[in-house]
């Protein structure tokens, strides 16, 4: 699973984000903009569901929707169903999930390009970090580690990263199981 720090600048589909402790999530940062490692939170325009990282303030979902940002039962909902922005500067080496929340997307050139697929059932998600569940993937499929394995959508293969593409890695004699995140060939 490639895990990597949130840097948001597209809109991305509805998500919520949830905080550690059973204490509600704060709707909002202290005005002085000091802080502390924290929750996430909604951003006093309630545009974007912000944290506190290394005693900075950092954008990690942009809430461009009708219903912005809000906190409802406890949860942090971030309405993204905007049209993305303009195509302008997005931060080298940020990550992101696609709209679809099916790939992973990187920042490279100064633009969002395919960094892997995240066909696994969890797909593509965000909450205080991007996680990709690549445990099922296409033959030909984007990835970028060479430790990354995959049961291929047919379930009779395991597939791993070679070349910056999923590639045979072995057929499995019985199936090629993806659960929990987990890939075996059986």
């Amino acid at each position: 699973m490639r895990t990597a720090l949130v840097l948001l600048f597209g809109a991305l589909a509805a998500c919520s984000f949830s905080t550690s402790s059973n204490a509600p999530a704060p709707a909002a940062p202290p005005p002085n903009g000091a802080c502390m490692n924290g929750p996430p939170m909604c951003s006093p325009d309630r545009r974007a569901v912000i944290q506190c990282q290394g005693g900075a303030w950092r954008m990690l979902q942009a809430c461009g929707g009708a219903q912005g940002c809000a906190v409802v039962a406890n949860m942090i909902r971030c309405d993204s169903n905007a049209a993305p922005p303009a195509a302008g500067p997005c931060a080298e080496g940020g990550y992101d999930c696609a709209p679809d929340r099916r790939s992973l997307l990187v920042c490279r050139g100064g633009r969002q390009v395919i960094a892997s697929t995240c066909r696994g059932a969890r797909g593509c998600t965000v909450a205080s970090a991007v996680d990709c569940d690549h445990s099922i993937a296409a033959l030909g499929d984007p990835c970028e580690s060479t430790t990354e394995i995959a049961c291929a959508t047919d379930g009779k293969q395991l597939l791993r990263c070679a070349g910056g593409t999923y590639q045979l890695g072995e057929l499995c004699p019985n199936a090629c199981l993806s659960t929990s995140g987990r890939v075996l060939c059986q």
